[in-house]
């Protein structure tokens, strides 16, 4: 079975992370370290990456020599990061990342004192500063940031620096760090309130460092555990598996198991699931099959030096010549459990459904008692490889490409569910968990 290391904090929020801890990374890198940690990433990339026909405008080697010169031209390290992560952006994939030094970022980003986040693809503030609610109204949504649309400043000054595989996520975390920038300067902004006044605003970036008492919207969040069980009304049985990083999550799910078998209907929640060991995701999805299930398959790219050498002149080994010949495997066939407990089932999932998670959902494609409901997932897996760079940073390239049994692929999408219930303002601002309500209405009527 193969395992995915859980990177949740690295699918779903952009943070500084390095394979070495360098407290104090120089204010400026040598020429020759600039050119080296552009040099060792494109060559890393060029050799292992496994999206590149996902990306089929994209010259690879004529982006890197364009890039020579910016990262040449930039007189802290932190702008040589930002270069390296716009580099890396180009690609278009959530597993292949660019890291800054640790602490690095902490220097040179910072936020005014308010929280957004992504619906319909609208900026929606959800957290403020106490002394601030009455001038923006929670569930209020930027339209305009420095006089210029919402959608145009972040194609333009956000959008360009994210590593996403998908469309949706792009737009999450885009949101996400719309206003940040240098600490304590001044940001500009047009809100409209939920009562559809305008306001234009400024605030400082100045909340990093500060122990702000802040008011937010009630959102659909874990239970900060790795797992939850409830019962809800008509005996369905709730159950959220919030990460399959820690075999621990198997002995709370075994412990309640007799428990959950008494259920007529159950939901399982996997929107705050950011992955871990696929394995730990097949071990629970056996004891709600009564047959065998096929996880994904994969395939990585294979380099044979001689055999690249003879393409060019032999057609049997062409397709090294032109960087196209690949390795392929299969994960490890689901096997049912003895006792398994088969009811109608609601699956939950979102935008922060991920890698192992979405692993689990390949397994149960087949299963005709499961429903998938919510949005599309992050749309990402693999298994990627790491690299230290100057300056104490490091990235990481995506090396293995995953797609359902039957070759559909997911990575670049999100597994779309059967039933979509998108996210909206309206959603935020009711302060109501939709996609449970939903999910426990269809159940109702089911059972």
């Amino acid at each position: 079975m193969i395992k995915k290391a859980l990177l949740a904090s690295l699918l779903i929020v952009s943070i500084s992370v390095s394979a070495k801890e360098v407290v104090n990374p120089p204010y400026n890198l040598s020429n020759e370290d600039k050119l080296y940690g552009l040099s060792l990433f494109w060559k890393e990339a060029s050799y292992n990456f496994a999206y590149f026909d996902q990306v089929p405008d994209l010259d690879f080697d004529s982006a890197y020599r364009e890039y020579i010169p910016k990262v040449l031209a930039t007189e802290t390290t932190y702008e040589y990061y930002r270069e390296l992560m716009k580099f890396n952006a180009l690609l278009h994939d959530g597993h292949t990342n660019i890291y800054l030094p640790k602490g690095l970022s902490s220097n040179y980003v910072d936020w005014p004192a308010l929280s957004l986040t992504e619906a319909n693809q609208q900026a929606v503030v959800t957290k403020v500063k106490r002394e601030l609610q009455a001038e923006i109204p929670l569930g209020s949504t930027i339209i305009s940031v420095e006089g210029v649309k919402l959608e145009t400043h972040l194609k333009a000054n956000v959008m360009p620096y994210i590593a996403s595989s998908t469309e949706h996520i792009l737009w999450n975390d885009g949101v996400r760090n719309l206003l940040g920038g240098a600490p304590d300067s001044k940001v500009n902004f047009t809100i409209k309130t939920p009562l559809g006044e305008l306001k234009d605003l400024t605030l400082t970036r100045n909340s990093r460092h500060q122990k702000i008492d802040k008011v937010s919207l009630k959102l659909p969040k874990s239970n900060g555990e790795l797992f939850e069980f409830k019962w809800l009304d008509h005996k369905i049985a709730y159950i959220a598996l919030n990460g399959f990083h820690d075999k621990k999550i198997l002995q709370d799910f075994n412990d309640v198991y007799d428990e959950i078998k008494q259920s007529r209907g159950l939901i399982i929640d996997l929107r705050f699931n950011g992955g871990g060991n696929s394995s730990i995701a097949a071990e629970i999805l056996s004891h709600f099959t009564n047959k065998g299930l096929e996880g994904s398959i994969w395939k990585n790219r294979k380099h044979i030096a001689a055999f690249k050498a003879w393409g060019n002149y032999s057609g049997k080994y062409k397709i090294y010549a032109q960087d196209n010949a690949w390795e392929s495997g299969a994960m490890e066939s689901l096997k049912a459990k003895e006792n398994s407990h088969i009811v109608p089932t609601y699956v939950l999932i979102g935008r922060n459904t991920a890698s192992a998670a979405e692993d689990f959902l390949i397994y149960a494609d087949k299963l005709k008692h499961f429903t998938t409901l919510g949005e599309n997932t992050y749309g990402s897996t693999g298994q990627p490889i790491f690299f230290d760079l100057p300056g104490g940073g490091s990235f990481r390239i995506c090396t293995k490409r995953d797609t359902y049994p039957d070759g559909r692929e997911f990575v670049g999408y999100g597994i779309t569910p059967q039933v979509i219930i998108d996210r909206m303002p309206e959603h935020l601002r009711s302060e109501k968990d939709i996609v449970l309500y939903s999910a426990i209405k269809k159940l109702k009527e089911k059972i």
